[in-house]
């Protein structure tokens, strides 16, 4: 059975959010200063319920007979000091480990793509850890490539 790309619904969100909390630990892990707070989950499914409301977010799920993954999206207005105010960032995307090099993946970012550029926004952005090799490579695999790198420093 194919996987169904679909918006996400109120009654998807404890599952997805399950997902979410295993992609977030997997980053506190392995990114420094990506440290949950401890109503993370909480706050992060208040989040996307909102954007079920919201033009500019939408959040996808795959699924076929269960949710097997999801990607979050949204339209950020940069500062009209370039000359491209408006991008598409994928902020989360995760798919359930048995699941993964199936196309999965590649179907949520397609449906995510055609809903930015339906949005009349022609660059798709995201933050990706080095340290996460697969999500690095697959995001080359579809042409992303990197133009920053973002540093931080303890001051504490």
């Amino acid at each position: 059975m194919p996987v169904k790309i679909r918006k996400v619904e109120k009654k998807d969100l404890p599952e997805i959010t399950e997902m979410w909390y295993k992609l977030a630990t997997m980053h506190e892990d392995i990114v420094p200063g990506y440290d949950l707070s401890q109503n993370a989950k909480e706050n992060w499914m208040e989040f996307v319920e909102r954007g079920l409301e919201r033009e500019n977010m939408t959040t996808f799920v795959a699924e076929d007979h269960e949710l097997v993954g999801f990607l979050n999206v949204v339209i950020r207005e940069r500062l009209n000091i370039f000359e491209v105010t408006d991008v598409g960032m994928v902020l989360d995307v995760f798919v359930k480990k048995e699941r993964r090099g199936q196309g999965i993946g590649t179907a949520l970012l397609d449906r995510a793509e055609a809903w930015i550029k339906n949005k009349g926004v022609k660059t798709s952005i995201l933050t990706v850890s080095p340290k996460n090799e697969r999500a690095v490579k697959f995001w080359e695999d579809r042409n992303y490539e990197t133009y920053l790198l973002k540093k931080r420093a303890d001051l504490s």
